[in-house]
């Protein structure tokens, strides 16, 4: 900060209490730096040691280097990566992972593998490093990009960070107490807010030649089904898996959870009126419009005809595609209108 020394004592004490204003404004920027490094970077490492939930290319996106994520391990709080010696660029490479180059241990070489601390690498045509997890320098300007052909997805580092904390996502307890099931999965506590910015994007560019309601919404419906892929192995396991909206997009993956997660946030965006519909072992969405009736898959709601959209079928058409289970309504167990601490109605 350059000093000024003013010549009368009024100015030198105007300029004394600019001057400590302006310190104050330094310090809370550098504060707020180093908020939002911390924010970021605990945010990116977790996603980066949760395969499951990010995309393949997560770690190469995220953090612009050829590196792979081998290892977090969380009793050393170390990071292991690994990368192609063909895509090490020394320091340039290790800059954009960490904040002190020095801290950098790599691995060495014996009978054919790579070995650092308890971990193994096998061969030895990529290099092994490991530096402490808080040097870990988070790019706050780098992005996710995903192709679907029909549309890109894209979700920046903060708004990544907006939603792994629950801030655009109506959030709330994960489960919810009920009659009949104590520990029914809180779905619509996963479901964003409207003006989502990376999921209004995405609904921008799927629906930007789209007017009618009816159409938007078997435009988002057709893009789920087609793009997102059943996870049989969620569907089957021996617990519940929740996945935020840009979980879904980002893995290409999910259960019939995670998939009515993901259309419910894009009809959020679009403004299109819905409700969760949740049968036992299963849920959809439901909704409001001037849909065909020929699949006989809609029903009346505190005065209101809501339509079954099924976002496990790919090609399901909304009001006519028919299902296996022709009276499939009859077995709704509990309504939920998504919102700030909503709950589940029974339906019966």
């Amino acid at each position: 900060m350059k000093r000024i020394i003013y010549c009368s004592s009024l100015t030198f004490i105007f300029g004394a209490i600019i001057m400590l204003q302006s310190c104050r404004k330094v310090v809370q920027d550098e504060n707020q730096t180093l908020y939002n490094n911390k924010r970021l970077r605990d945010v990116i490492v977790s996603y980066m040691s949760e395969p499951q939930f990010r995309n393949p290319g997560f770690v190469q996106e995220i953090t612009g280097t050829g590196a792979e994520l081998k290892l977090f391990d969380t009793d050393e709080m170390m990071l292991y990566f690994a990368i192609d010696k063909d895509h090490y660029y020394g320091t340039l490479t290790l800059a954009k992972l960490t904040i002190d180059t020095g801290n950098v241990e790599f691995g060495f070489v014996n009978n054919g593998d790579t070995f650092l601390g308890s971990y193994t690498l096998k061969g030895t045509q990529r290099l092994l490093f490991r530096f402490p997890k808080n040097d870990f320098k988070p790019d706050s300007s780098r992005s996710i990009r995903i192709d679907f052909g029909s549309a890109e997805y894209t979700i920046s580092a903060t708004e990544l960070a907006d939603f792994a904390e629950d801030k655009t996502i109506y959030g709330g307890s994960s489960d919810t107490e009920t009659v009949n099931n104590k520990y029914l999965a809180n779905h619509g506590a996963f479901v964003s807010k409207p003006n989502e910015p990376s999921l209004s994007r995405l609904v921008t560019q799927l629906t930007e030649h789209e007017k009618d309601n009816n159409r938007i919404s078997q435009v988002l419906l057709d893009f789920v089904t087609t793009n997102i892929k059943y996870n049989r192995d969620e569907a089957a396991g021996n617990y519940e898996v929740m996945k935020r909206p840009n979980e879904v997009l980002m893995s290409g993956n999910a259960d019939c959870s995670g998939l009515t997660i993901l259309y419910a946030s894009l009809l959020e965006q679009a403004g299109i009126n819905y409700i969760l519909v949740y049968f036992p072992g299963h849920i959809a969405a439901a909704l409001e419009g001037n849909f065909s009736s020929a699949n006989k898959l809609h029903f009346d709601y505190e005065g209101t005809k809501y339509t079954l959209a099924e976002t496990t079928v790919r090609g399901f058409i909304i009001g006519e595609t028919k299902l296996q289970k022709e009276v499939i309504t009859n077995d709704i167990s509990y309504i939920q209108k998504p919102g700030k601490d909503s709950q589940l109605k029974s339906f019966r």
